[in-house]
């Protein structure tokens, strides 16, 4: 359960696997170019994957002649139940260069390079398909027995990844969400309806006309999270769908967080985001007094928790993590030059007093507003730096990795080395936590 405080964050996706931020005028750009470089060449990730890469020139081989397979294209097309026809392979045995395939009646055929396919399913492992620099060619990892593995790490602490629910059980849980938003419209006299998008169940009691501008950039900021994240185009990782209960007035949304999330302390708060062990995710909020700008950051920051909840596994980022992406996020999709003067003044707050207000890096630190303004400044001078690494940090963490761990393999960095990196940047020498 994430509460809101007011906050501003900001997110741009460049291409298909950039993350820039914008809004950074007033960082130093010449310390952004040369941090960039200090990282130039380098691996995001020390983890050694040649144990899980497929030798590719045997019989067992996931994609040898004969055998079917289903592909995901870097275009987000699907290839279902294909038959591999031919395979070329580079001078070693776990290069991938092209491969053929034919559909069932083998009269669609088609010639595959090793860069238009991202995923392979055979049998029951799944593959990623990913250049090797050192091997100067596309390989095949066996991601299923990797995270067979991570698994195993993360039961240690009590954690898991998400299992992948079958479609039957996705159905299921979306219709037992529809029956709960029923029970709660019983409960309240003011008329709710429900907007189903492909992700999103949006159950609310503001009028018809005022919902349309909310929830139409939630699939899209849906999109844009997966793909900062590597998750393939299309897919649905919520356990059904994500509830988001928008109400109009401050009285229904605590009476709401009090009946049915068992959540009597939710005053002071404009909007809650709930994650379950179960891997259910609700929003839950209300207008008041916001204009439609504001409250549709509110929506966004919510919701991105909602999304980074069920990311790869149950594990909790550090607060200022996933407070810092929520706002990242929110910016993005409703840029507001309030966020960005709000942000000017929390750097110029650090700059004067040289810390970041103590205790900002716990797990379950308890930020100050203008600290959510610092946490989305960090989180975007991290992806700015590399989108590559801070993807690679982030999902470090969500595979059990301490946060201290996850900086040092994704950018070769101590927690130290960090404060002093990010304090050059706004202008401030020997920066404290």
């Amino acid at each position: 359960m994430m509460r809101r405080q007011s906050g501003p964050l900001f997110w741009v996706l460049l291409g298909s696997n950039l993350i820039a931020a914008l809004g950074l005028g007033f960082v130093d750009h010449a310390f952004s170019q040369s941090a960039k470089a200090k990282f130039k060449g380098a691996a995001a990730s020390n983890e050694d994957l040649s144990k899980y890469i497929s030798k590719l020139n045997r019989d067992e081989s996931p994609i040898a002649v004969g055998k079917t397979v289903t592909l995901v294209l870097a275009n987000g097309k699907i290839l279902s139940e294909v038959e591999v026809t031919e395979l070329l392979l580079g001078s070693e045995s776990e290069i991938l260069k092209s491969l053929s395939v034919a559909d069932r009646d083998g009269k669609k055929k088609q010639k595959l390079g090793a860069t238009s396919v991202t995923r392979i399913r055979s049998g029951d492992h799944e593959f990623n398909v990913v250049l090797d620099p050192s091997r100067k060619g596309h390989v095949l990892i066996d991601i299923t027995a990797r995270d067979a593995d991570v698994n195993e790490r993360l039961k240690s602490m009590q954690q898991r990844l998400w299992p992948e629910p079958t479609d039957d059980e996705r159905a299921k849980t979306i219709a037992e969400y529809k029956e709960f938003l029923k029970r709660v419209q019983a409960s309240y006299q003011a008329p709710c309806f429900l907007q189903e998008t492909e992700f999103f169940l949006f159950f609310t009691d503001l009028p018809a006309a005022q919902v349309p501008p909310y929830v139409a950039n939630l699939d899209k900021m849906y999109f844009k999270l997966c793909e900062a994240f590597g998750v393939p185009k299309g897919k649905n990782i919520f356990l059904g769908k994500c509830i988001i209960v928008a109400f109009a007035k401050e009285e229904s949304f605590l009476a709401f967080e009090e009946k049915f999330l068992d959540n009597p302390n939710a005053k002071g708060a404009q909007g809650l985001a709930h994650g379950s062990s179960d891997g259910r995710a609700i929003i839950a909020c209300f207008r008041g007094h916001y204009d439609v700008a504001n409250f549709g950051a509110l929506l966004v920051h919510e919701t991105t928790h909602g999304v980074t909840h069920r990311l790869r596994s149950t594990v909790a980022p550090p607060k200022w993590i996933g407070e810092g992406m929520a706002d990242w996020a929110a910016h993005a999709v409703v840029p507001r030059k309030s966020a960005f003067d709000r942000q000017k003044e929390s750097v110029v707050k650090v700059q004067k007093s040289g810390s970041l207000g103590g205790k900002f890096f716990d797990q379950d630190a308890k930020l100050e507003a203008w600290q959510y303004d610092i946490a989305s400044h960090l989180v975007s001078f991290l992806a700015q730096l590399d989108p590559g690494r801070f993807r690679a940090f982030f999902m470090n963490i969500k595979e059990g990795d301490t946060p201290e761990e996850a900086l040092a393999r994704s950018y070769g960095l101590t927690p130290a080395e960090l404060l002093t990196q990010y304090g050059r940047s706004i202008g401030v020498a020997n920066l404290r936590p």
